[in-house]
């Protein structure tokens, strides 16, 4: 939800809360004098919605975010948001046949968002999916679908194909099947698919917090190329 007012303007995020108790602000623009009255007033508005943590991110230069104080609000560095990219050149891993992808079928959605959902739900600032966010995946510009071993489908992929350059917005495995590389199948299926379609590189985003995913990426060979913004827990002193 957007909350412009003059020359304020700040994005409100509270459908993770309550799957996770979770809610999230975005500073989008903000005077600097105003950005502690802002914050505490958008965080409380999220403390009083239910949210047990909120985090916080600016995108405004003039006005960003540090660790410490900010009026009555105290900022705690959570993780970074880094953007990676990669060539898809013949240079790549391929896969190595282990399983396949399935695109997903408007039959399917409920599967889909299940499995999505469950995969996700750890994930550092990551969405829990419904219904609009399932016809977003099922259209043109995008590529969704199952991830298939041994003919169950046991994560999923989305890929955003809008523009010059695709994202992997998102790849997921179930919990029970972590930990056997399929990650990495998965990940370099991906891949394979974006080639297919003619796209010379991708990118994609993670939180620094995320090892296990960033480990991954680094070692398939994506390179870290900015930081896309930083991510703050705030909390509300009282009294």
């Amino acid at each position: 939800m957007k909350q412009p007012g003059g020359d304020v303007e700040v994005e409100r995020f509270a459908a993770e809360i309550a799957p996770k108790g979770k809610g999230y602000l975005a500073v989008r623009r903000c005077p600097p004098d105003e950005l502690a009255h802002v914050l505490e007033r958008e965080a409380g508005a999220l403390f009083s919605a239910g949210a047990r943590r909120v985090y916080a991110a600016s995108t405004d230069p003039g006005a960003p975010l540090h660790e410490g104080k900010l009026g009555r609000c105290r900022l705690t560095h959570v993780h970074d948001m880094l953007l990676l990219r990669r060539e898809l050149g013949e240079a790549r891993p391929g896969p190595g046949g282990l399983a396949v992808l399935e695109p997903l079928r408007p039959a399917e959605g409920e599967e889909w968002l299940k499995i999505h959902n469950e995969g996700f739900f750890d994930v550092p600032n990551s969405a829990t999916y419904g219904p609009e966010e399932l016809e977003t995946c099922l259209d043109e510009d995008h590529d969704c679908g199952f991830f298939l071993f041994e003919g169950k489908a046991v994560g999923v992929y989305e890929l955003a194909l809008a523009g010059q350059e695709p994202e992997i917005e998102g790849i997921a495995l179930r919990p029970g099947f972590r930990g056997r590389g399929l990650g990495r199948e998965l990940l370099l299926s991906a891949m394979d698919r974006l080639a297919e379609l003619g796209f010379q590189s991708c990118f994609l985003r993670v939180a620094s917090s995320n090892m296990p995913a960033l480990r991954l990426y680094r070692e398939s060979g994506f390179a870290e190329e900015q930081i896309h913004s930083k991510w703050f827990e705030v909390t509300v002193e009282h009294g």
